[in-house]
């Protein structure tokens, strides 16, 4: 049997020193181990924070595209029957059953930054949040918000004044096309807890942020949520009205633009009919 000679460092021309270096030198050190793992760590560091910044802006800008997408049913609605949405609290003739004969994805109704919750009760409606989509129930009970949700509420005062207004004075709702006096500041949609809202000069802001006090506030406190913009983290749930509000939503005004409107700065969009902006903020 022919046996391999296992080459010797005087075969080799290796010296011995050369060899046994060779052979025990080990990979990498502890110290060496560390800092490679302390320079992934500043990197990771350094990197997340812009990669979290990239996502909220490609949330943002769907949520834009979304509204406007939304604005535009709305607009088509009012030149095919020359009147605004009707009020209707049925899931047939809801404004989102309205919307949808003329923008038929239902996705455009869902904020990528405040999805449906996952853990939805089928038989239960709910408020949303910063985070989350408002809905209804799946298939029953039967009633006005049966089978919808949405990230997003309408102006109520966008209600043509048939049949239920739902809340307000008649006079205060736009009828038809003619009715709006400041196109670019007459908001239809925006981020919301609820399906709508009728806001007023007088309403109170909204001190739970991340909810918008639940719909246990005001009107204007359905769409005061902290969910786009410059807002602390985490959102706050007891601001002093006295501060200057932090964040703001996005809104789909009548002559088609879209824009982020700062909380603090709700007061001064035109929500209804004859509207005065305040001059001062109420607390």
């Amino acid at each position: 049997m022919n046996v391999t000679p296992i080459p010797t460092p005087a075969a080799t021309g290796e010296s011995i020193e050369a060899s046994e270096d060779r052979h025990c030198r080990p990979a990498f050190t502890l110290i060496e181990l560390l800092v490679v793992i302390a320079i992934i760590a500043i990197l990771a560091a350094m990197l997340l924070p812009a990669l979290s910044r990239a996502k909220l802006k490609g949330q943002e800008a769907a949520c834009r595209s979304n509204l406007r997408q939304m604005a535009l049913g709305y607009i088509a609605y009012m030149n095919e029957y020359s009147k605004t949405f009707p009020v209707a609290y049925d899931p047939t003739n809801f404004w989102m059953a309205k919307l949808r004969t003329f923008v038929p994805s239902d996705q455009i109704r869902i904020c990528p930054a405040a999805p449906v919750p996952p853990n939805r009760n089928a038989g239960q409606e709910l408020p949303g949040n910063v985070k989350a989509a408002w809905y209804g129930p799946k298939k029953t009970p039967v009633q006005w918000d049966t089978g919808w949700e949405a990230s997003y509420g309408m102006n109520g005062w966008m209600y043509s004044p048939e049949g239920s207004l739902g809340y307000g004075d008649s006079n205060w709702h736009y009828y038809k096309e003619g009715d709006f006096d400041v196109p670019v500041k007459n908001p239809i949609f925006a981020d919301c807890v609820w399906a709508d809202g009728w806001p007023e000069e007088t309403d109170s802001p909204a001190k739970n942020l991340f909810n918008g006090d639940n719909m246990g506030g005001s009107m204007m406190a359905r769409f005061c949520i902290a969910r786009h913009g410059s807002r602390p983290n985490p959102i706050p749930t007891a601001y002093p009205s006295t501060s200057r509000l932090p964040g703001g939503v996005h809104m789909a005004f009548v002559e088609g633009h879209i824009e982020t409107i700062r909380l603090e700065n709700f007061w001064q969009v035109y929500w209804h009919r004859g509207y005065k902006p305040p001059a001062k903020r109420p607390l």
